[in-house]
C-alpha cells in the first residue's frame, strides 16, 4: 500500500480473533490478503496462541500494511473482539473467525457498497458453510433462518432475534456501523467467555441500533463447521466451556437494569434464557452416562438459573426419570449444604388413609426431640381424626408439576426454612422430581417406604426394575421392616430400619360400644389388588345370613367406580340395613367395633391391626405372608388367604359365642409386644441418621453378596419381561376392527344362545362345521 493510499479514510474494518488455529489461519488470512479493496484494515488479535498462529499473523502483517496485529494474553474471543473494535477506524466493520474465510477477492468491495447503499446500522448478507455433512449444514442454516426484510426499532430487532428466533444471532454474516459497536464496549463484561460471544455481543449491538436489514446476496462469508465448540462433537471439556453461555442472561439482565429497561425486555430475556438452557442441555445429553454427572453439574454453573434448570429437567424427563437419575448419579450440584437440621418437612399426599397414622406418630416424636415440623400434603380437608398438634404448620401442594408443583414446593421449602425433607410417598410419580427440587436447594432428602419390596415383583407394578435408580436421589431411605433393609442395601442404597413407635400415643380411655347389636368393621383403601374389598363384601354377606343383630361397617375411600360397586352390591343383595358404607377413619369405626376384619394380600406395617390392639378389638385376618410387626398372636384369628368361608365362620363364632370382649383388654397392650416399638430407640435411631446427614457421613452400604446376586437376577428378569411387553407387536387398525366385529357378533349370538344351554351347544357344532368347510 502506498503512502497516498495509507492517508485515505478506512471504509471497513475486519475483526479477526485468533487462538491456536495454525492449521486454518493461512487460508483465512490469505482470503484477506487477496481482497481488492484498499481502504480496508484487518485487525488481527492473537489471543495468547501457544502454536504458530501468532507467527503466521506477523508474517501476513509484513506482507500487507492493511494487517494490524495485536498480541494479547489469552482472554477469550469476547475480550479479543472488544480490543479489536476499540482499535477499529472503519465506518463499517465485520467479523471473521480465524478458521473461516472470505469466499472471493471482491467480498469487501461488495460489502462496503451494500452498506453505503442501505445505510442500516446492521446489514445481513448471505453466506455458505463447509466442513460438515449436508444434513449438519442444513441444520445450521435452519438456525440462521433465511429471512429478508427490514426492522426499524431496537426492541423489534431484539425481539425478532432473541425471542422469536426469526434471525440468527451469529455475527459473521452481518456488517455493522462501527460507531454503534463502539457504544457497546463500556457495557461488555470482561469475562472469559468462549462460547456464546455472538449472542452476548450481538444483543448489545442490537440494543443501540435503530435499523436492521437483511438482503439476499451471493455468499459473502465461508463458515467452517465442526471445529468450533458450538458445532463440534461434545465432550466433557467442551461442555464445561460451553456451559458458560448460561451466564449471558445474567450479564444482559444487569445491563438492562443499568439502563432501566429490564421490565421492557423481560419476556424477551426469559425466552433467550430458555433457548440457551435447551441448547446446553441438548449438548449435555450427547455425553456418555459415565461423564453425564459432570455435564449435569455444568447446567448449574450460573446459580441465578438453578430453578429454571430444574424445571427444564422435569419438563424434558417427565416420562423418563430413570434415565435422568442415571445421568445425575454422583452429581456435585445436588450435594446438601453443611448446616444443622432444625426444621423438618414431612410429606404424604393424604392424611386420610392408614399410612397417615404413621405420619402422626413421627410428628409427635420429632416434636419431642425438639425439631420444628411442617406437614406437606396434597389435600385440604383437615378433619381426619389423627389428632395432629395445632402448632403444626400445614402446606398444600398441587399433585401435578404441570400445575406449578415445583414452584410451590420450592417456595414453601424456603419460607419454612426446611433443613430435612422426609418423603412418605415412596412410589409416587412425583417422588424423584420432588427430590430433585429439594436437593437443588441444598436440602437433605429422605424417603420412607411403606410397602414391602416383593410387592413390586407382580406384573401390575413395574417399579422393581426401576426404583433403585430413582431412590439414588435420596440421602437416605427409611424402611419399616428388616427384609427391605437387606433388599435396598444390597442394591447400594443407604438404608435404615426404624421401627414405628406405637405405644408413644395415648391409649383410648373411652369407647362407644353400645348394646344395640354387634358390629364388625373393615376399613382400608378400596384397592381390589391389595385389599380385596370384593371378598370383604362376600364375607360380610355370609356373616349377615348367620347373625341377626349384626351390622357390618365398611370404611375407606377409593375411586368412584369402587364406591359404586360397593353400594350396588349392598343394594342388589338387599343388605342396606346390614352393611353400611361410610367414609370415617379406622379409629372412629374401632370405637364401636366387636370384631375387625383384615384381608390384605400384603402389608408392610398393619396400622389397622395395631389400632385394633389399642382398642381391645379381636381381629380375623387372612394369614399374612410378611407382617414383621405381628410377633404375638394375641387376639388374632388367622385363616388362609382368600378363604371367604373360613373368615366368615371365624367372625360368626366370635359373635355367637359372645367371646369378643376382653380377648385382649386395652390395659394389656404393651410396647413390648413389638420389639421395634421402643420410643427411646426410635428417637436414637433418628438422631443418628440426622447427625450423619448433618456431617455428610451417610455412606453407600456394602451389600450382602447373596442378596445382591438374587436381586440383580430378579431385576434383570423383570426388566426383560417389561422389555418384551413393550416390544410386542401391535395390531393393525384393520385387525382391531375384525376383533371388534367378532366380539360384537359373539355378544349378539350369546343373547339368543346362552352359554351352557342346549341351543349354544347346537349352534357351536354348526359353526365348527361351517368354519371347516370355509377353511
Amino acid at each position: 500500500m502506498t503512502a497516498q493510499q495509507g492517508n485515505k479514510e478506512i471504509s471497513i474494518s475486519v475483526i479477526v480473533p485468533v487462538h491456536n488455529v495454525e492449521a486454518y489461519l493461512n487460508e483465512c488470512l490469505s482470503s484477506l490478503l487477496i481482497q481488492s479493496l484498499e481502504s480496508a484494515e484487518f485487525i488481527v488479535i492473537d489471543d495468547g496462541s501457544t502454536d504458530k498462529s501468532g507467527q503466521i499473523c506477523d508474517e501476513f502483517a509484513s506482507k500487507d500494511s492493511r494487517f494490524k496485529v495485536i498480541h494479547l494474553e489469552n482472554k477469550g474471543t469476547l475480550a479479543a473482539r472488544k480490543t479489536a473494535f476499540a482499535a477499529a477506524k472503519g465506518k463499517w466493520c465485520i467479523c471473521l473467525d480465524g478458521d473461516d474465510k472470505l469466499p472471493f477477492n471482491r467480498v469487501l468491495e461488495i460489502e462496503v457498497a451494500l452498506a453505503n447503499k442501505y445505510e442500516a446500522d446492521i446489514l445481513r448478507f448471505d453466506m455458505d458453510a463447509f466442513g460438515a455433512t449436508p444434513e449438519e449444514i442444513q441444520a445450521y442454516f435452519r438456525f440462521r433462518n433465511p429471512w429478508y426484510g427490514i426492522i426499524n426499532t431496537p426492541y423489534e430487532i431484539i425481539n425478532a432475534v432473541f425471542s422469536q428466533g426469526t434471525i440468527g444471532w451469529g455475527m459473521a454474516d452481518k456488517i455493522y456501523r462501527t460507531s454503534i459497536v463502539k457504544r457497546t464496549l463500556p457495557f461488555v463484561n470482561d469475562t472469559f467467555l468462549i462460547s456464546g460471544t455472538d449472542c452476548y455481543q450481538f444483543f448489545l449491538i442490537c440494543y443501540f441500533s435503530s435499523t436492521f436489514q437483511s438482503i439476499k446476496t451471493e455468499p459473502l462469508y465461508s463458515y467452517r463447521m465442526g471445529r468450533g465448540i458450538s458445532t463440534s462433537t461434545p465432550n466433557i471439556n467442551k461442555i464445561n466451556k460451553l456451559s458458560k453461555i448460561l451466564f449471558i442472561p445474567s450479564y444482559l439482565r444487569h445491563f438492562l437494569e443499568s439502563e432501566k429497561q429490564e421490565e421492557k425486555y423481560s419476556n424477551t430475556l426469559d425466552r433467550l434464557t430458555d433457548r440457551l438452557l435447551e441448547y446446553v442441555l441438548s449438548k449435555t445429553n450427547c455425553l456418555p452416562i459415565s461423564a453425564s454427572a459432570i455435564g449435569f453439574d455444568s447446567l448449574f454453573i450460573n446459580p441465578e438459573l438453578r430453578d429454571l434448570v430444574v424445571d427444564l429437567l422435569i419438563q424434558k424427563y417427565w416420562l423418563s426419570p430413570i434415565l435422568l437419575s442415571k445421568k445425575i448419579k454422583g452429581s456435585c450440584a445436588l450435594k446438601p449444604k453443611a448446616t444443622k437440621i432444625n426444621r423438618i418437612g414431612i410429606f404424604y399426599p393424604r392424611i386420610s388413609d392408614d399410612d397417615a397414622y404413621v405420619i402422626s406418630l413421627q410428628i409427635f416424636q420429632f416434636l419431642e426431640m425438639g425439631y420444628r415440623v411442617t406437614l406437606f400434603t396434597e389435600e385440604e380437608k383437615e378433619d381426619r381424626g389423627y389428632n395432629l398438634p395445632s402448632s403444626i404448620k400445614r402446606v398444600i401442594l398441587s399433585s401435578s408439576f404441570k400445575q406449578g408443583r415445583s414452584t410451590q414446593l420450592r417456595k414453601h421449602l424456603k419460607e419454612h426454612n426446611i433443613d430435612l425433607f422426609i418423603h412418605h410417598a415412596a412410589h409416587s410419580n412425583n417422588l424423584f422430581f420432588d427430590g430433585l427440587v429439594t436437593k437443588s436447594l441444598g436440602i437433605r432428602f429422605c424417603i420412607t417406604s411403606h410397602e414391602i419390596s416383593p410387592l413390586f415383583l407382580l406384573d401390575k407394578y413395574c417399579h422393581l426394575a426401576n426404583f433403585p435408580s430413582l431412590y439414588q436421589i435420596a440421602d437416605a431411605v427409611i424402611v419399616l421392616n428388616t427384609m427391605d433393609l437387606k433388599v435396598y442395601s444390597a442394591l447400594g442404597i443407604p438404608t435404615f430400619y426404624v421401627g414405628t413407635p406405637i405405644s408413644c400415643l395415648p391409649l383410648p380411655t373411652t369407647t362407644n360400644k353400645s348394646n344395640n347389636g354387634k358390629h364388625v368393621v373393615w376399613s382400608s383403601r378400596f384397592d381390589q389388588f391389595q385389599n380385596n374389598y370384593v371378598e370383604v363384601l362376600e364375607i360380610f354377606r355370609l356373616v349377615c345370613e348367620e347373625v341377626n343383630d349384626v351390622v357390618c361397617h365398611i370404611g375407606g375411600h377409593g375411586l368412584p367406580s369402587d364406591a359404586g360397586y360397593i353400594n350396588n352390591y349392598i343394594k342388589s343383595k338387599g343388605l342396606e340395613n346390614k352393611i353400611i358404607y361410610e367414609e370415617v377413619t379406622p379409629q372412629k369405626l374401632l370405637e364401636t367395633a366387636d370384631v375387625q376384619l383384615i384381608i390384605s394380600a400384603s402389608e408392610c406395617f398393619p396400622v389397622n391391626l395395631l389400632g385394633a390392639k389399642l382398642h381391645g378389638v379381636p381381629v380375623v385376618l387372612y394369614e399374612p405372608p410378611f407382617f414383621e410387626s405381628i410377633v404375638d398372636k394375641k387376639g388374632l384369628i388367622p385363616v388362609p388367604q382368600h378363604s371367604v368361608r373360613g373368615a366368615a365362620d371365624a367372625i360368626i363364632e366370635l359373635l355367637l359365642k359372645d367371646c369378643t370382649q376382653q380377648v385382649f383388654p386395652v390395659a394389656a397392650f404393651k410396647g413390648s409386644d413389638y420389639p421395634s416399638d421402643n420410643p427411646l430407640l426410635y428417637k436414637e435411631s433418628w438422631k443418628d441418621i440426622i447427625s450423619n446427614l448433618e456431617n455428610g457421613k451417610i455412606a453407600v452400604p456394602k451389600p450382602d453378596q447373596d442378596w445382591l446376586s438374587f436381586w440383580k437376577t430378579t431385576l434383570f428378569i423383570q426388566s426383560e419381561n417389561l422389555k418384551n411387553k413393550s416390544s410386542s407387536p401391535t395390531l393393525s387398525s384393520y385387525d382391531k376392527k375384525k376383533i371388534e366385529r367378532y366380539d360384537s357378533c359373539l355378544a349378539f349370538l350369546l343373547t339368543f344362545f346362552p352359554p351352557q344351554s342346549i341351543r349354544y351347544r347346537f349352534i357351536k357344532k354348526i359353526a365348527k362345521r361351517l368354519y371347516g368347510f370355509i377353511k
